[in-house]
């Protein structure tokens, strides 16, 4: 019940600006790993998502739009407001590495830094879900109807992506190339009426990634020694 109550505020209050977002206080981080005495600064990731032919359609559509004739919700980008969507991405992703104590401190910076800097490009961070008939169905029956539907479940696929991952000394030396990081998630997901739910269901899986590719920095930098 408590999780459909959630389900229904949110669609509820999803009419304002979206985020690129999630809640980090319940990252846990083990007493044994190593936090490298460096200040970080993360420098704002390269856009290249509308060179993806699986992002482009981000940019010129609503959320709902017709795929292969069918229905479909997808996080267009027209509902992210304020800051863009990779600035957003930068910030969330440089929050998660200050939880995750790998680093002393992480910030994002500008192109001139006199701290190690981290570089990379934000290739890919679109989601794409089947419309649910069921959740459209139930709303037209007010409060009741949704709160009745506020489970619907949907299939949908989810990829983000991130390229030529690099960390730099303060004088611009690659110190570690971490290479590309990409991740898929194709599973059923939380749908409404509306084609909110695909921008929390995103989030969630922006966490679930972010916390892979920062275990992956963890382990690439096992063999680097700080001056």
């Amino acid at each position: 019940m408590k999780k459909n109550l959630f389900i229904l505020s949110f669609i509820l209050v999803s009419c304002v600006s979206q985020k690129v977002v999630y809640k980090t206080d319940d990252i846990k981080v083990s007493s044994s790993e190593q936090t490298y005495p460096i200040t970080v600064g993360v420098q704002l990731f390269s856009d290249l998502r509308q060179q993806s032919d699986g992002d482009k359609a981000l940019f010129d559509n609503k959320r709902e739009i017709k795929l292969n004739g069918k229905r479909t919700c997808i996080n267009a980008e027209k509902h992210y407001k304020k800051d863009s969507v990779v600035m957003q991405f930068t910030r969330m992703f440089v929050e998660h590495l200050n939880r995750s104590n790998i680093f002393h401190t992480a910030y994002v910076c500008e192109a001139n830094t006199k701290d190690y800097y981290i570089t990379g490009n934000l290739k890919g961070f679109a989601g794409v879900q089947a419309f649910s008939t069921k959740a459209y169905v139930g709303a037209q029956f007010g409060l009741i109807g949704a709160l009745a539907t506020a489970g619907a479940k949907t299939p949908a696929n989810i990829k983000i992506e991130i390229t030529n991952l690099k960390l730099h000394k303060p004088n611009g030396e690659i110190i570690k190339d971490f290479g590309d990081f990409s991740k898929t998630y194709s599973e059923d997901m939380y749908a409404d009426a509306y084609c909110w739910c695909i921008y929390a269901n995103i989030n969630s899986k922006l966490k679930d990634f972010n916390t892979a590719l920062i275990a992956k920095i963890r382990t690439d930098l096992s063999n680097v020694k700080f001056e």
